[in-house]
């Protein structure tokens, strides 16, 4: 009867938990957002897939290819992988082990031996440990790596956020370039034909030397933005090279050819869009999460380290056969078998027990801190991308003007010009400010779609899975 007592009372003592439970620390509520960013009561999801309202093929293929080839998501997926069998192996720890043994030993007698004859020795058999869990030591390791398992998931989707906006931002600056370039050529070519036409009149008398002087220097001017803009397109083709992973002579598309460059114009983009967002949107980003995943991970810790100071209780149990015959090792007579229950009840240590469980206090402390910030510094980058996007397109609306009116000051500088009512000197100023006011104009369409990324990648880049 007492048997059936003691293993009736074992599953009872194992069900023990000492500890705290893990509970979100409730440091920005969702009103607090919905204030700091002035969402409006509209709650529109973020895809990961955002970078398709560029309707841009070439840059929807190099994403995709990115996504599945980079080297950095590569590695965070190997930790994953890692990290489920770590929970695997970890959350074992205190169940009952198994093995088998088998032993065999030979002794020789010699001539001053007391023994005449040599000695065989078999022994076979198996040995079970078990740490009992009784006070939930088991289920914390489990919830310790159970959630580092969720953490490095948020933090892969975190590395996917980061290298989609990236790869995005080096798209922009790449098209920027060879948009500017296209420009830079086209008015070099224009440049060209005013400077042959001027070095007509020149021969005959009708133009000075100034004039053609000034035309030469409007040339070289040009000439100059070149090998610069033919720079940052090799740049950002290599960085994209480098986030797909593979050499730069191997990009799945071709670069250099485009249906429509997307900095050519204002990409038309609803502001409104930019407070749709839902109330937990800076809870739910990927790193917030992983953050928070850190708390919960050192939670479990503190109570590991406080179920240490509680009785603990194992027990080793052989059971074989041990014979001098190998022919009669499996004989009944043979078996032998014992156990050996301990238990252990920490006395004094010295503090050390107690001090470990208040530096696991004050470490999750540190995580909550950490947590804390990082939810500050998101709604932050939330905050600003929202107002660059507006001023971005505020900004551009002046850009676009001014090189409206910078063509029609050309325009009609060229005809004064022909009329004889100004010098070369007005062409050729209305000239190079013209070139920069395009210029300035497709660095505004760029910086456009570059703060719509920076947007995105500050809403998480739609992997907010919470």
């Amino acid at each position: 009867m007492r048997n059936y007592i003691v293993l009736f009372c074992i599953p009872l003592l194992v069900s023990c938990h000492v500890g705290e439970d893990y509970s979100s620390p409730k440091f920005l509520v969702e009103n607090d957002v919905k204030e700091a960013l002035k969402l409006s009561d509209k709650s529109d999801n973020i895809s990961a897939n955002w970078y398709t309202i560029f309707k841009d093929n070439v840059l929807n293929t190099l994403l995709v290819n990115i996504l599945n080839s980079n080297l950095s998501i590569k590695q965070a997926e190997e930790r994953l992988i890692q990290a489920r069998y770590t929970l695997e192996i970890q959350s074992k720890s205190f169940l009952p082990t198994f093995d088998a043994l088998g032993e065999y030993q030979y002794q020789k007698s010699n001539s001053e031996s007391l023994v005449a004859e040599n000695i065989n020795h078999f022994k076979v058999g198996f040995d079970a440990v078990w740490e009992m869990d009784i006070w939930g030591k088991g289920a914390y390791i489990s919830e310790q790596y159970s959630a580092l398992l969720d953490e490095t998931k948020y933090s892969l989707l975190n590395i996917k956020t980061t290298i989609c906006a990236e790869a995005v931002r080096n798209y922009i600056l790449l098209r920027e370039a060879q948009e500017k370039l296209r420009i830079a050529n086209k008015n070099l070519q224009l440049q060209k034909d005013i400077l042959a036409t001027i070095r007509n009149k020149h021969s005959v008398g009708i133009a000075d030397d100034l004039a053609l002087n000034q035309a030469e220097y409007i040339i070289e001017t040009t000439k100059a933005l070149i090998p610069n803009l033919r720079t940052n397109i090799e740049v950002n083709k290599n960085a994209l090279a480098v986030l797909l992973g593979i050499p730069s002579n191997k990009i799945p598309v071709d670069l250099d050819k485009y249906a429509k460059n997307i900095v050519a114009d204002t990409f038309k983009y609803s502001v409104r869009n930019l407070y749709n967002l839902p109330l937990n949107i800076v809870q739910a980003r990927p790193d917030i999460a992983a953050a928070e995943k850190n708390i919960q991970m050192q939670n479990a810790v503190v109570n590991q380290a406080i179920t240490n100071l509680y009785p603990s209780i194992s027990l080793d149990a052989t059971f074989g056969y041990i014979s001098f015959s190998g022919n009669k090792l499996f004989n009944t007579n043979k078996q032998v078998y014992g156990y050996n229950p301990q238990l252990s009840q920490p006395i004094w240590h010295w503090k050390q027990l107690v001090n470990n469980i208040d530096l696991q206090k004050h470490s999750k402390e540190e995580y909550i801190l950490i947590y804390n910030e990082a939810l500050l510094t998101a709604l932050s980058e939330l905050k600003n991308a929202t107002i660059s996007v507006e001023e971005a397109y505020e900004a551009n609306k002046y850009k676009k003007n001014s090189f409206i009116k910078m063509q029609n000051i050309l325009k009609l500088t060229h005809e004064k010009y022909k009329n004889g009512l100004v010098n070369f000197t007005d062409v050729a100023n209305a000239e190079k400010q013209l070139l920069s006011a395009q210029t300035d104009f497709i660095s505004s369409n760029a910086n456009i779609l570059l703060s719509l990324t920076a947007f995105y990648k500050a809403t998480g880049g739609g992997y907010n899975l919470k």
